[in-house]
Order: structure tokens, then C-alpha cells, then sequence
């Protein structure tokens, strides 16, 4: 079967690589910074303005991004870029901003609406505006991605096309720093799903099994550190390049069980994204162990686990009891319990988890009686 892999997005990382915008934009940019208000309340909006400011670059703020990207905020952002005449976009923030940031630089482009590109599949006019990534949290991986995740019709669907690849992404950990312990752990939890997802999946690959293995690496040394010391720069580099990594291998290699369990959860009861998709990760594993022994011998390993003389499925087991240490040590819950609405809701999402796309990509098909009792113990105390 055919593979492929194509990632066309610069990646500029490291400390201090904020500093390569003085080569991305100029005079005659008019630059649409899509981020939202904490950011610009806590003044990093304030260091990108700063770099623009200092090469003569106009530019206009919308900073009215939810913690879950909608499609209002989207139509909203793209009334002011082009009221203002912007050709170039900057996305700042974590996962919604550059998700709403690249759907803004793409319609800024292409006629028509979010909708028929989202649902209709409408077919691309012209290249996006140019368009440069900055996240300031180590998770989604949306800076490398040629992907937006937008919520419509109550559902969280993801638009791919290769012409959502930004033209540049910036990864620089001093932007970090300031990320609360909580938010560290679960965008960093996020990265692991993605990983951990693409290494499974069907749509794996050599070339994004080495990426997703890197990420899951680094996440295993780095992300507890950078969890406990919010100013260990180098654990918040390493995260963010795991971020990176797990992003490109995700994008390439497509995603499953967890995504699409955590989807319907965090669409319906607005929960933030990685903490959905951490809740679910140890579940996930369970559920795919036996249709990718090899690969979960291996996580286990990755973790330290002593697998001498144990059988593969004995040694994949350990991969379960690794990922809920490694879990319990970020302080991520075992369930939603405080998110839970109503009893009804649970066969719902298990229907909806089932007929997500991405379940397709997973090594292992559920029927919805199989997630059920899963919905079930995490959504009810």
C-alpha cells in the first residue's frame, strides 16, 4: 500500500526564534493577528506587536477566540481582516487561535463560506494569505498541521487540505513559561494522544513512526519536568518540540480512538481539549492493545518498564499501568464526572464516537455497546 508523507510548513524553533518575524513580514504586509484575551492580558500578544512595530508593520488584533474554536468566531475574525484590508495572518495562542487563524487566512483567499469547505468540500481557489503560527502552549501541534478543527452543528470536524499549511511556525519556549501547571500537563497529554494515535493507527508509516516514537520520548522525559518547573526552559523546548513532532506525525498519519471518543465530549460539554483527550488515552490503550501488541511492548519500554521474559501481551499490559502513573503524576483526573449533564447523553456519544472518521484510522473498530460502559466510567462518579 502506498504511503506518503509532506510537510511544507518552516519550522523555526528554540529560544529566542520569535525574533526570525523581523524576516517574515514587511512594510507592505497588513498582518490579521488571530489570538485570545488572556495573551494579550499577560502582554505576549504584546511581544509580537513589539517585532511588528519595530519593521513598520501594520497590523490588526482580534482576540475574541473561545477555548473551543467555533465557527462563529471564525466568520467574526474574517468581517474584521477584511474590514481592514489584512493579506497576512499571525495565529497566536494554542490549539483554537491557530485553528481559527488558519481558516481566517484561508477564506481571506477563497470565496464562499466555512460551511462549504467544512461540509461541502469545496474545492480550493487560490493559496491561503500568508500565514505564520506562534503557539504558546506544547500540544495540539496545529502550527504544523493541515489542519482546522472548527466546531459546527455541534460537532468538532476537522477540515484537511494540503493548502492549510502555514507558511511558517514559530516554536519558542519562552512563550511558555507562563502556562499554568494544569494547562502544561494536559496540552502536553495532547501531544501524547497525537503520538501515541499515529504510532497505532493504520494510516503509520515508517517515516511518521519515527517522529511519533521522538515525540513520545521526549514527552516521557520532558513534560513531567517542565510540569513540576514552569521555568525549566529546556523541559519546555523539548515539550515543544515534542508538540511539533506529534503534530507532523499525527497530521500525516491520522488519529482514532481517543480523538473521536473525546470529540463528542468536548463539542457537547465544552471540555477543554486535552484534558478530554488525557481522560480517554488509558482507555485507549486497553481497547487497542491486542491489535498492536508490538507497538505497546514498545511504549511500555519507552517508559522503563522491565519487559524481560514476559510475554508480548504481558509486557504490552505494563504500557497501561506506565500511562496511568505518568498520568496520576501530572494530576490529570481519572474522569469528567464534573462536566456530566445527563444520563441520556452517554449512548450518544457512543454512536457519535463510532461514526467519527477518524475511528476509521483506528486498529481496532468499537461498537457503541463496547464505549458505553467507557463513557460511562468517565463521565459518571
Amino acid at each position: 500500500m502506498s504511503k506518503k508523507f509532506f510537510m511544507p510548513t518552516r519550522v523555526h524553533h528554540g529560544l529566542g526564534s520569535l525574533s526570525e518575524l523581523n524576516n517574515l513580514f514587511g512594510e507592505n504586509d497588513k498582518v490579521f493577528i488571530v489570538t485570545d484575551k488572556v495573551l494579550v492580558s499577560i502582554g505576549i500578544a504584546k511581544k509580537v506587536m513589539d517585532i511588528l512595530e519595530a519593521n513598520k508593520v501594520k497590523y490588526t488584533v482580534f482576540d475574541d477566540v473561545p477555548v473551543n474554536p467555533h465557527e462563529e468566531a471564525v466568520e467574526k475574525a474574517l468581517v474584521l481582516a477584511k474590514k481592514n484590508e489584512c493579506n497576512a495572518v499571525i495565529a497566536l495562542g494554542g490549539g483554537s487561535p491557530l485553528d481559527v487563524g488558519k481558516m481566517v487566512a484561508f477564506l481571506m483567499t477563497n470565496s464562499g463560506t466555512l460551511e462549504e469547505y467544512q461540509w461541502d468540500n469545496k474545492a480550493t481557489e487560490a493559496p491561503m494569505a500568508k500565514l505564520v503560527n506562534i503557539p504558546t502552549t506544547a500540544g495540539t501541534g496545529s502550527e504544523v498541521t493541515a489542519t482546522a478543527v472548527i466546531i459546527s452543528r455541534n460537532t468538532k470536524k476537522g477540515i484537511k487540505r494540503d493548502d492549510l499549511f502555514a507558511f511558517a511556525a514559530i516554536i519558542d519556549p519562552s512563550l511558555m513559561v507562563t502556562m499554568p501547571p494544569h494547562i502544561t500537563s494536559t496540552t502536553g497529554i495532547d501531544a501524547f494522544t497525537h503520538a501515541y494515535e499515529a504510532f497505532v493507527g493504520l494510516g503509520s508509516n515508517p517515516v511518521t513512526d519515527a517522529w511519533a516514537v521522538e515525540a513520545m520520548q521526549l514527552l516521557v522525559e520532558f513534560l513531567p519536568r517542565a510540569f513540576v518547573n514552569g521555568q525549566d526552559i529546556e523541559a519546555r523546548e523539548n515539550v515543544a518540540l515534542a508538540a511539533v513532532l506529534a503534530g507532523v506525525a499525527m497530521d500525516q498519519a491520522g488519529l482514532g480512538f481517543i480523538h473521536s471518543c473525546s470529540g463528542p465530549v468536548a463539542s457537547y460539554y465544552n471540555v477543554p481539549h486535552g484534558l478530554s483527550n488525557a481522560v480517554f488515552l488509558p482507555y485507549a490503550l486497553r481497547f487497542n492493545m491486542l491489535a498492536k501488541l508490538d507497538k505497546h511492548v514498545a511504549i511500555a519500554e519507552m517508559f522503563g518498564m522491565d519487559t524481560t521474559g514476559l510475554s508480548k501481551r504481558e509486557a504490552a499490559e505494563l504500557a497501561i499501568d506506565a500511562v496511568c502513573l505518568f498520568l496520576s503524576d501530572l494530576n490529570i483526573p481519572e474522569g469528567l464526572f464534573d462536566y456530566f449533564e445527563k444520563e441520556e447523553d452517554i449512548p450518544v456519544f457512543a454512536q457519535a464516537a463510532c461514526d467519527m472518521f477518524l475511528m476509521r484510522n483506528n486498529p481496532r473498530k468499537p461498537r457503541p455497546e463496547e464505549l458505553i460502559p467507557i463513557f460511562e466510567a468517565i463521565l459518571k462518579e
